[in-house]
């Protein structure tokens, strides 16, 4: 079996040995480990030359033998041919040849910025966010050029690849770009209905995303939950607030014949069966941190076949401080979950660290692929 079939094998039917293996965040990898992985200079993310960027991802692909490739939306193509890179002095500077505007960029920091979710609501009634959101559609998407780059990846890696993008829950969205941490723990309760009406546009415009991503024939979508764990809201908050879009959202997927992998931060022992309920094709869980303990062999028991489990080995006490003999006892471990579940994919709990070398990851995925034989 190839990478792909050996994905979709995996997801939908299970097996007993030769696992696929992953890392999630690909984007967060190629940032804190860009010169470990390529010879292209770091302003290539910026996806303005697209077959350049396509170059790293085969690079990355040279380094690590991973069974998946992932990818998104890139700029609209009438942006694309209106910019440029210009380097002066060791300065990089983003050009819109049309107007002339020339603005310096700044490399990405490794480990990435600080994510501010304490602010001021930019939406506080509805009729701000009827202002604010646009639903764009699919069609739309795919006219402008947005889907260019997924199209690419698909064209040069999808017979032999499994290829997967990405979205954020309406609720995590919503949060993160409209209402603050703090404003949303207000809103789900004094202001409900701004909240759902919120969630309801959110939701049409993923969906609008899915059917882009379906036409450029991606195979399977991550679709990534934050700060709707047992830390921050109630089981009766999550199943009738959170969930029912995303319940909308991965019959959607389904309807597209794209795989759904749910990933949910946090402590989710409280959910885990709410979330089985929205059937998604793949669950994926951080690891035991932050005063939770989440246990795969637990977590095999709870979804009992319905779904296929990704491994969430440790990234930073196993994979990056770890001996070697540590790694290898924690992936046979997992492994051996897999074995028993069937539909299983080795991953990892977390985004790779930035002091986690590519050499180390290799090593992860060699170890797998030796141990699930």
């Amino acid at each position: 079996m190839n990478s792909k079939s050996r994905m979709l094998t995996a997801i939908s039917k299970g097996m007993e040995r030769d696992f696929p293996v992953v890392i999630p965040y690909l984007d967060i990898f190629l940032r804190d480990h860009w010169e470990e992985v390529t010879d292209k200079p770091w302003w290539i993310m910026n996806y303005i030359d697209l077959s350049a960027r396509l170059e790293v991802e085969k690079d990355l692909l040279r380094r690590l033998d991973l069974d998946w490739v992932q990818c998104g939306l890139c700029p609209s193509r009438d942006w694309r041919e209106s910019h440029k890179i210009e380097v002066s002095d060791s300065r990089v500077f983003l050009v819109n040849t049309l107007s002339k505007e020339r603005r310096e960029i700044k490399r990405p920091p490794i480990g990435g910025e600080i994510i501010r979710i304490e602010r001021d609501p930019l939406i506080k009634s509805i009729s701000d966010a009827e202002k604010y959101l646009r639903v764009i559609d699919a069609k739309d998407m795919v006219k402008n050029g947005s889907l260019d780059y997924a199209k690419m990846v698909v064209e040069s890696f999808g017979s032999k690849k499994f290829i997967c993008s990405s979205v954020s829950s309406p609720y995590w969205m919503a949060l993160s770009s409209c209402f603050g941490f703090k404003g949303m723990m207000l809103f789900l309760f004094r202001r409900t209905e701004l909240v759902q009406y919120m969630l309801e546009e959110i939701t049409k415009q993923i969906v609008e995303i899915l059917k882009a991503y379906a036409e450029a024939g991606i195979n399977g979508v991550w679709l990534e939950e934050c700060l709707a764990s047992s830390n921050e809201i109630s089981p009766k908050i999550f199943k009738e607030i959170v969930l029912p879009y995303n319940v909308e959202i991965i019959s959607a997927m389904r309807r597209l014949a794209l795989k759904s992998i749910y990933y949910s931060c946090g402590d989710i022992r409280d959910r885990l069966e709410l979330i089985l309920d929205a059937h998604p094709d793949c669950i994926s869980l951080e690891e035991s941190k932050k005063g939770f303990k989440i246990d795969i062999k637990w977590v095999s028991d709870i979804v009992a076949g319905q779904a296929c489990i990704f491994g969430n080995l440790d990234s930073i006490n196993i994979l990056q401080n770890g001996t070697s003999d540590e790694l290898e006892k924690e992936i046979i471990k997992q492994i051996n979950v897999g074995r028993n579940h069937k539909k299983f994919v080795m991953s990892l709990g977390s985004p790779i660290t930035p002091k986690t070398p590519v050499s180390r990851v290799k090593e992860y995925v060699e170890i797998s692929r030796r141990v699930s034989q």
